[in-house]
């Protein structure tokens, strides 16, 4: 368990661990203390105890989810805003990531005249 108690300025916690709304990485001090960043709003809030508990309980304020990754990639939100800021990512995944990963592998292997992994 991430206890935000702990986490120095500048640090960045990425919670990858926990799907469903029991399930926590981080205490709420964590969160309270933290940037907080998703890789789909709607997933995170449903589905990550990191984001669904602290939501509940008034810890974290919908509106305190500063961007989701397609916010990020686009260019819409900002990451960081300071060095000694604590950022913290949750991610429930999500079916785009895993497509964005294959398409990225594929182009790789197809760049290099090959369809399979290490030839």
């Amino acid at each position: 368990l991430i206890k935000g108690a702990l986490l120095k300025p500048g640090t960045h916690v990425d919670l990858v661990g926990g799907f469903t709304p029991v399930m926590r990485e981080s205490d709420d001090d964590a969160i309270a203390r933290a940037r907080v960043y998703v890789d789909t709003r709607a997933g995170a809030a449903k589905e990550a105890g990191d984001i669904v508990q602290p939501l509940a309980s008034g810890v974290l304020k919908p509106q305190a989810i500063v961007a989701d990754l397609h916010e990020l990639a686009r260019g819409q939100k900002k990451g960081r805003q300071s060095p000694g800021e604590i950022t913290l990512f949750k991610s429930v995944g999500a079916a785009l990531e895993d497509l964005a990963a294959g398409i990225a592998v594929y182009k790789a292997l197809g760049s290099r005249g090959s369809r399979e992994v290490g030839k």
